[in-house]
């Protein structure tokens, strides 16, 4: 066997200063978290005037432990100076840090058992080289990035802010991940497979036909070609649907699990796509490149990332054209949401196909009953108007590589002042969250991937939203106005015995607030207080607007002193890696003080600007 010049490519990334230099962004960021999590318990050996404090942080070993310095955040989220980590080991400082050795060192302190350590480290390693790809590579520029377009944008992001193990992708090798991850700049072509409609669904809106979907999305002609090879294997063509599958999902599970539907021909492959797909930063997720008004495809991808194996969900993908239908319709009839220009991105049609086996099981572990699915979403293309650009809210945690960020780019481009700049942003982003919360008890989860902002120079003007049958949760309202197949259907959280509106406590402070703030903090100068303050004004704005909501104000508070701590990350270091039969979903733990109610608080907001 001759090996070809390109054969050792996979490691080219891999080079020491980039492999130290990525560790310590990884160390930072856990001990941040786990810290914020009460995981990591550090050891206060000393506090500056402006709040800077020294910690160390013991090991198992008594002659191994770990030094660094941190700035205080509200909701008990530390600001980690990865530059000050330093890892002492018999009284000798270490120049490097490494990641999964901290972990291990920790392992006993931490109380994590050897086997989810063990799988816990393999996506730490998945990650470390991810991260090394992106750092090897010249990232762009903040000013760059700010006129670069939708795609490039998507593909230039660090992944997910509050997972530790972001890119873990366990499932791909290094192959996969050159031909598959979004910031590999890759783009793909799907394979279109026939599926026999005895165990395959094709589920459209109300308003849609079946035919002239495909014609929209194939080609008339191509749909041609397909049913003549349908002929050609001596099958009625009109039994069969078609569904856009993963090459990997393919090559990987499909071939084997699927033998039986290949050799009955209940399943057959047709030919690869002709428009060529790019990879979101949810992997499953693709845009089409070649028509970018065209459908998104979600396709089922059978990887573990970021806490769960990527699949598609058949209850889920059974309700979403017609949950879009539902949401569509309250949009269209509500004049606010219609003022503020939202965008709903619809999950228009989906296609599944159950296994012969596993779907008969009572309560398998759920992915065995994922393997083969699709979902077309609209794209926002379809809604732009003169002037209008596209960028992923997830893109404002972006800072370039001399420490420049993205959100302070944009900022100096509009020609706004900061504040100026942020309420725009709040009232784009929020304003409409809290109307979907509050009027309509539908508790979406827009976080930074779930939101699409629409600027115009420079500026958010508005926001499309997506991924709705996968991110809705039910709260007590929601029960009473919902139909009872989506309450059925969808992720369901129990009712909230504190009367806390989570969806945005959680999903809008703590899981993105949490981060711009600290970014604006770290690299605009522009003040915690001023940050939540603009929150807080842009929520009683809300309210002011809304008088006939004040029952629900009242009963779901955005002002109360704490609300609940959601655990990601320690979740998977307690419970491991054990299969579930159901989603697995997140859990909660603890309180966190809420930053609204603090700056009602004079005497904290006189210590933090005193520090």
């Amino acid at each position: 066997m001759i090996l070809s010049e390109n054969t050792f490519k996979e490691t080219k990334h891999l080079h020491p200063s980039v492999w130290n230099k990525v560790n310590r962004n990884l160390l930072a960021k856990s001990i941040s978290e786990l810290m914020r999590e009460d995981v990591a318990k550090p050891e206060k050996i000393g506090t500056e005037i402006d709040g800077l404090t020294h910690f160390a942080l013991q090991t198992d070993s008594e002659n191994i432990y770990y030094r660094f310095t941190g700035y205080p955040r509200f909701l008990n989220y530390w600001h980690i100076v990865k530059e000050s980590i330093v890892k002492v080991e018999n009284e000798i400082q270490l120049d490097h840090v490494d990641v999964p050795s901290f972990f291990m060192e920790m392992q006993q302190t931490f109380q994590i058992n050897s086997f989810t350590l063990a799988h816990y480290i393999e996506e730490l390693l998945h990650t470390l080289y991810a991260d090394a790809f992106i750092h090897s590579k010249r990232r762009l520029s903040a000013a760059k990035l700010a006129d670069a377009d939708f795609q490039t944008i998507e593909h230039s992001l660090d992944g997910h802010p509050w997972v530790i193990v972001n890119k873990g992708r366990i499932g791909f090798d290094t192959q996969d991940y050159g031909n598959y991850t979004p910031e590999s700049g890759q783009k793909t072509k799907l394979i279109w497979v026939a599926a026999n409609k005895k165990r395959a669904v094709l589920l459209l809106q109300p308003e849609m036909d079946g035919q002239k979907f495909y014609e929209n999305e194939i080609g008339s002609e191509k749909i041609k070609t397909f049913q003549n090879k349908l002929t050609q294997f001596g099958v009625n063509h009109d039994d069969y649907i078609f569904i856009p599958v993963h090459l990997w999902q393919w090559q990987n599970k499909l071939v084997m699990q699927f033998a039986s539907d290949i050799a009955s021909k209940d399943l057959i492959a047709l030919e690869e796509t002709e428009d060529i797909y790019s990879p979101q930063q949810s992997i499953r997720t693709f845009f089409n490149q070649s028509s970018p008004k065209k459908h998104y495809v979600k396709t089922s991808i059978s990887i573990l990332n970021t806490s769960h194996i990527r699949g598609l969900c058949p209850k889920q993908l059974f309700i979403a054209p017609r949950l879009t239908s539902y949401l569509k319709d309250i949009l269209k009839k509500d004049e606010h949401l219609q003022k503020m220009d939202v965008i709903l991105l619809g999950e228009m049609v989906t296609a599944s196909y159950s296994h012969a086996n596993y779907s008969k099981i009572e309560n398998p572990p759920y992915q065995y009953n994922e393997y083969l699915g699709a979902l077309w979403r609209e794209s926002p293309f379809n809604f732009l108007k003169h002037g209008e650009s596209l960028m992923t809210m997830a893109a404002l945690l972006y800072i370039d590589d001399h420490g420049k960020s993205l959100v302070q780019e944009l900022i100096e481009k509009s020609g706004l002042s900061t504040e100026q700049w942020m309420k725009a942003y709040m009232r784009a982003y929020l304003k409409p969250v809290l109307q979907i919360y509050y009027q309509h008890s539908l508790c979406i989860d827009p976080h930074g991937q779930n939101v699409i902002l629409v600027l115009k120079d420079y500026i958010p003007a508005r926001i499309a939203l997506q991924d709705f049958a996968g991110d809705i949760l039910i709260n007590e309202e929601g029960k009473k106005k919902l139909p009872q197949e989506f309450i059925e259907n969808m992720f369901n959280a129990s009712p909230n015995p504190e009367n806390a509106p989570l969806t945005v406590l959680i999903a809008v402070f703590d899981a993105f607030f949490r981060y711009l703030s600290d970014l604006m903090i770290s690299t605009s100068g522009y003040n915690e207080i001023s940050f939540w303050s603009c929150v807080h004004d842009i929520v009683i704005e809300y309210q002011l607007e809304h008088p006939e909501l004040k029952d629900m104000f009242d009963k779901y508070d955005l002002f109360i002193p704490e609300f609940k701590r959601l655990i990601f990350n320690s979740r998977r270091l307690y419970n491991g890696y054990e299969e579930t039969a159901g989603f697995p979903h997140m859990k909660k733990s603890g309180f966190i003080p809420n930053p609204l109610h603090q700056l009602i608080n004079q005497e904290v907001i006189t210590e933090k600007e005193n520090a």
